[in-house]
C-alpha cells in the first residue's frame, strides 16, 4: 500500500511528503470514506491560522472531501477500516492532506492496548490547534517518561490536571465523570456528546494531581478513539466507563 500525499494540486507519495515550515494541523477521522467533522475542522483551522499566521485558511468543505476522497483511492485504502488524514497549514499558506496507515479498527474504538501513565509537570497549552511546536512538545513529554511508563499525564505548578484541547483527559470517580477544562476542539465536543448518551453527569472543575491515586477510570479522546490507562502511578484503573462511552461516538 503506498499512502499519498497532496500539496497545493500536487500529488506525491506520503513518505516523500517534508513539511519544513511552521504549520497547524487537524487528523481527520476517515470511516467508509466519510470524514467525520470535517466543518468543524475546517472552522477551527481558519480561527487558529488568523490568531498565529496572521491570515485564514482558504480551504472549503467540499474542496477537501475532494481531495480526500482521491488520495484514498490512489492510496487503495480499504472503506472498512478506520485511517487518519493529516490536514496541515503552513505559515506560507500552503495547504496539504497526507494520509496515515489505516487502523484494524472499525470507525470510533476503545483500544486494546491500555497503557501506563505517569505524572509530568508541564506549562498550560497555549494553543487551541494542534501544530509543529506542540507535537514537538508532546513528543518530548512522552520521551521523558519512556522506562517510567508509556505516556505523559500532564499536570501544572499548581499540580492539578492538564488536558490538551486536541488529547482531552476525563476522569471516572463513583460513576460520574470530570475533566479540567471545556473546549471547542472537535476531540472534546465529540467526546463529551457520547458521554452524555452514555448517561454520565460530566463537571467541569480543577482535578488535583494526588486524587488521580483515587480515580476509577482515566481516559483521553483523540481523533479516531479512547486510550484507556491501565494504571497511573501504581494505581490501577479500569475501562468499563469509557467501554460504554466509545459506543456511543460517531
Amino acid at each position: 500500500m503506498k499512502l499519498m500525499a497532496w500539496c497545493d494540486g500536487r500529488v506525491v507519495e506520503a513518505q516523500e511528503f517534508r513539511q519544513t515550515s511552521p504549520y497547524i494541523i487537524h487528523r481527520l477521522h476517515v470511516y467508509r470514506y466519510k470524514v467525520y467533522n470535517l466543518a468543524r475542522h475546517i472552522h477551527l483551522m481558519r480561527d487558529a491560522s488568523m490568531s498565529l499566521f496572521g491570515f485564514a485558511s482558504l480551504c472549503r468543505v467540499e474542496d477537501a472531501e475532494r481531495i480526500i476522497g482521491q488520495l484514498l483511492h490512489l492510496s487503495r485504502v480499504s472503506p472498512n477500516f478506520s485511517c487518519v488524514v493529516a490536514m496541515r497549514l503552513n505559515s506560507h499558506g500552503e495547504l496539504s492532506f497526507e494520509v496515515e496507515a489505516p487502523s484494524y479498527y472499525s470507525g470510533f474504538a476503545l483500544r486494546v492496548n491500555r497503557p501506563k501513565g505517569v505524572l509530568l509537570t508541564a506549562p498550560q497549552p497555549e494553543f487551541l490547534s494542534q501544530n509543529s511546536i506542540t507535537l514537538a512538545l508532546d513528543a518530548m513529554y512522552d520521551a521523558r517518561v519512556n522506562g517510567r511508563g508509556d505516556v505523559a499525564v500532564l499536570v501544572n505548578e499548581k499540580e492539578e490536571l492538564i488536558s490538551r484541547p486536541w488529547l482531552p483527559v476525563f476522569v471516572v470517580f463513583n460513576n460520574r465523570i470530570y475533566t479540567p477544562k471545556a473546549y471547542e476542539t472537535v476531540e472534546y465536543v465529540t467526546a463529551v456528546d457520547a458521554i452524555r448518551k452514555a448517561g454520565y453527569e460530566l463537571t467541569i472543575r480543577p482535578i488535583p494531581a494526588n486524587s488521580l491515586m483515587r480515580m476509577d477510570e482515566i481516559f483521553m479522546v483523540d481523533a479516531t478513539g479512547v486510550t484507556s490507562l491501565s494504571k497511573i502511578a501504581d494505581h490501577s484503573l479500569f475501562s468499563v466507563a469509557a467501554a460504554l462511552i466509545v459506543e456511543q461516538m460517531c
